[in-house]
């Protein structure tokens, strides 16, 4: 803005005009729209200090924090327990079960010149049969010497008829029993056979009461 002050004096009175000059701030592109820079009244620019930059601290990322919940974490505690039970119980298991296989046999090999029956005598099941029989035949037995042998006799027939039930055909069964009394402790029974052993079998029992003793042998022989 410009201001020009003229005097004029007319006889006592003196009188004075100021002028006013404006400029258009529009009119100076780099003037005032320049935040940086803004000029007085006298034409002298005053320069505007801007913030510091050197002194702006860049600005740090910080990064997004994971919360962890309790039951997240019991959850994962029991997982892993859960795994290692697991793992265990796999090695026991494999610790129980053998590496290898049974091998199992598809045909039996018959010993040349034996006898090859379709199905071999049951000697594990005559010896349950002939043990509970002399049980109960015998239990309250008192040994008399005079009527132990037709007491032999017949419990013989009655093993190989019982026994017989049992066995396969084509089998002749022999049996063999010995009574005495049970205060004789010098007593040695022994047998002995020529058979073939691969389809020839046999059972032995043997019971005792308060006064006797009893011991059943009983021979299955294959014949063809």
């Amino acid at each position: 803005m410009d201001a020009t002050i003229e005097s004029k004096k007319l006889g006592a009175v003196k009188l004075s005009r100021v002028t006013f000059r404006a400029t258009n701030r529009d009119s100076d592109p780099g003037g005032l729209k320049n935040p940086a820079v803004a000029q007085n009244t006298r034409g002298t620019a005053n320069v505007i200090p801007l913030p510091n930059e050197g002194s702006l601290k860049p600005t740090e990322t910080k990064k997004p924090t994971q919360s962890i919940s309790l039951s997240g974490l019991l959850a994962a505690q029991r997982m892993t327990l859960r795994l290692k039970n697991q793992a265990a119980l796999r090695r026991k298991a494999r610790a129980r079960t053998p590496n290898r296989k049974p091998i199992p046999i598809i045909n039996e090999q018959v010993p040349a010149g034996s006898a090859n029956p379709p199905q071999r005598f049951p000697y594990s099941l005559a010896k349950e049969l002939i043990q509970d029989f002399l049980a109960a035949k015998l239990r309250n037995v008192t040994y008399d010497p005079s009527t132990s042998a037709d007491l032999t006799k017949n419990l013989c027939e009655d093993i190989k008829k019982m026994v017989r039930r049992v066995t396969p055909p084509r089998y002749k069964l022999i049996c063999n029993m010995a009574i005495g009394s049970k205060n004789r402790e010098d007593i040695l029974m022994t047998s002995q056979c020529l058979w073939d052993s691969y389809s020839d079998n046999v059972t032995s029992c043997s019971f005792q009461n308060s006064t006797m003793f009893c011991v059943v042998t009983v021979y299955a022989v294959y014949y063809e």
